[in-house]
Protein backbone atom coordinates (compact mmCIF):
# COMPACT_ATOMS: atom_id res chain seq x y z
CA UNK A 1 0.00 0.00 0.00
CA UNK A 2 1.40 3.39 -0.99
CA UNK A 3 1.36 5.68 2.02
CA UNK A 4 2.60 8.82 0.30
CA UNK A 5 -0.55 10.95 -0.04
CA UNK A 6 0.58 13.28 -2.83
CA UNK A 7 -0.34 11.79 -6.21
CA UNK A 8 2.15 13.92 -8.19
CA UNK A 9 5.01 12.81 -5.93
CA UNK A 10 3.98 9.18 -6.36
CA UNK A 11 4.01 9.54 -10.16
CA UNK A 12 7.41 11.27 -10.13
CA UNK A 13 8.95 8.64 -7.83
CA UNK A 14 7.49 5.85 -9.99
CA UNK A 15 9.00 7.41 -13.14
CA UNK A 16 12.39 7.81 -11.44
CA UNK A 17 12.18 4.20 -10.22
CA UNK A 18 11.34 2.98 -13.72
CA UNK A 19 14.21 4.95 -15.24
CA UNK A 20 16.66 3.72 -12.58
CA UNK A 21 15.55 0.11 -13.03
CA UNK A 22 15.91 0.47 -16.80
CA UNK A 23 19.49 1.74 -16.39
CA UNK A 24 20.21 -0.99 -13.84
CA UNK A 25 19.07 -3.82 -16.10
CA UNK A 26 20.88 -2.24 -19.04
CA UNK A 27 24.20 -1.97 -17.20
CA UNK A 28 24.18 -5.27 -15.30
CA UNK A 29 24.06 -7.32 -18.50
CA UNK A 30 27.33 -7.10 -20.46
CA UNK A 31 25.65 -7.34 -23.87
CA UNK A 32 23.23 -4.53 -23.08
CA UNK A 33 26.05 -2.40 -21.64
CA UNK A 34 28.14 -2.87 -24.80
CA UNK A 35 25.19 -1.97 -27.01
CA UNK A 36 24.49 1.12 -24.86
CA UNK A 37 28.06 2.41 -25.19
CA UNK A 38 28.16 1.69 -28.90
CA UNK A 39 24.88 3.58 -29.39
CA UNK A 40 26.53 6.59 -27.71
CA UNK A 41 29.30 6.44 -30.29
CA UNK A 42 31.97 5.07 -27.97
CA UNK A 43 34.18 2.10 -28.83
CA UNK A 44 33.43 -1.42 -27.65
CA UNK A 45 34.16 -1.57 -23.90
CA UNK A 46 36.78 -3.80 -22.36
CA UNK A 47 36.24 -6.08 -19.35
CA UNK A 48 37.15 -3.40 -16.80
CA UNK A 49 34.58 -0.98 -18.21
CA UNK A 50 31.91 -3.68 -18.22
CA UNK A 51 32.82 -4.56 -14.60
CA UNK A 52 32.33 -0.97 -13.43
CA UNK A 53 29.17 -0.54 -15.47
CA UNK A 54 27.82 -3.66 -13.76
CA UNK A 55 28.51 -2.15 -10.35
CA UNK A 56 26.80 1.08 -11.39
CA UNK A 57 23.86 -1.06 -12.46
CA UNK A 58 23.62 -2.54 -8.98
CA UNK A 59 23.76 0.96 -7.49
CA UNK A 60 20.86 2.04 -9.74
CA UNK A 61 18.97 -1.08 -8.68
CA UNK A 62 19.53 -0.19 -5.02
CA UNK A 63 18.27 3.34 -5.64
CA UNK A 64 15.15 1.92 -7.29
CA UNK A 65 14.52 -0.26 -4.24
CA UNK A 66 15.01 2.81 -2.03
CA UNK A 67 12.42 4.72 -4.07
CA UNK A 68 9.94 1.88 -3.64
CA UNK A 69 10.58 1.91 0.10
CA UNK A 70 10.00 5.69 0.15
CA UNK A 71 6.67 5.14 -1.58
CA UNK A 72 5.64 2.57 1.02
CA UNK A 73 6.58 4.80 3.97
CA UNK A 74 4.80 7.97 5.10
CA UNK A 75 6.37 11.25 3.98
CA UNK A 76 7.55 11.99 7.53
CA UNK A 77 9.54 8.74 7.57
CA UNK A 78 11.12 9.18 4.15
CA UNK A 79 12.31 12.79 4.47
CA UNK A 80 15.94 11.91 5.08
CA UNK A 81 15.98 9.52 2.12
CA UNK A 82 14.40 12.11 -0.20
CA UNK A 83 16.89 14.78 0.91
CA UNK A 84 19.81 12.40 0.37
CA UNK A 85 18.52 11.41 -3.07
CA UNK A 86 18.21 15.07 -4.06
CA UNK A 87 21.83 15.63 -3.03
CA UNK A 88 22.98 12.49 -4.88
CA UNK A 89 21.04 13.57 -7.99
CA UNK A 90 22.65 17.01 -7.87
CA UNK A 91 26.15 15.54 -7.51
CA UNK A 92 25.47 13.08 -10.34
CA UNK A 93 24.21 15.88 -12.58
CA UNK A 94 27.34 17.94 -11.87
CA UNK A 95 29.49 14.85 -12.59
CA UNK A 96 27.78 14.20 -15.93
CA UNK A 97 27.98 17.90 -16.83
CA UNK A 98 31.68 17.96 -15.87
CA UNK A 99 32.37 14.88 -17.99
CA UNK A 100 30.71 16.57 -20.97
CA UNK A 101 32.66 19.79 -20.42
CA UNK A 102 35.94 17.87 -20.02
CA UNK A 103 35.56 16.59 -23.57
CA UNK A 104 35.74 20.19 -24.75
CA UNK A 105 32.20 20.78 -25.91
CA UNK A 106 28.82 20.71 -24.25
CA UNK A 107 27.04 17.78 -25.85
CA UNK A 108 23.42 17.56 -24.73
CA UNK A 109 23.27 13.79 -24.35
CA UNK A 110 20.31 11.70 -23.18
CA UNK A 111 22.26 10.89 -20.00
CA UNK A 112 22.61 14.59 -19.16
CA UNK A 113 18.93 15.22 -19.81
CA UNK A 114 17.86 12.19 -17.77
CA UNK A 115 20.04 13.20 -14.83
CA UNK A 116 18.65 16.75 -14.94
CA UNK A 117 15.08 15.40 -14.97
CA UNK A 118 15.83 13.19 -11.96
CA UNK A 119 17.21 16.21 -10.08
CA UNK A 120 14.12 18.27 -10.91
CA UNK A 121 11.87 15.33 -9.98
CA UNK A 122 13.40 14.87 -6.53
CA UNK A 123 13.28 18.63 -5.94
CA UNK A 124 9.57 18.69 -6.78
CA UNK A 125 8.92 15.72 -4.49
CA UNK A 126 10.77 17.48 -1.66
CA UNK A 127 8.67 20.60 -2.12
CA UNK A 128 5.33 18.80 -2.44
CA UNK A 129 5.88 16.65 0.66
CA UNK A 130 7.09 19.64 2.74
CA UNK A 131 10.38 17.86 3.32
CA UNK A 132 12.68 20.79 2.68
CA UNK A 133 14.80 21.88 5.64
CA UNK A 134 13.04 24.64 7.55
CA UNK A 135 9.53 23.66 6.44
CA UNK A 136 8.72 21.61 9.52
CA UNK A 137 9.71 21.38 13.16
CA UNK A 138 11.13 18.19 14.59
CA UNK A 139 10.54 14.78 13.04
CA UNK A 140 6.75 15.04 12.80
Amino acid sequence: MIKLEDRVSVVILCLITFMGTFYALMMVNANFASAFLESLGRPTPNEDTLFWMGWWGYIYLGLGIGNIMALLAPASDSRVFLRAMTMVAMISFIRVLGNNLAIGELDISPTLIAQFLVLIGYSVVLTRTNSRIGKHFGWL
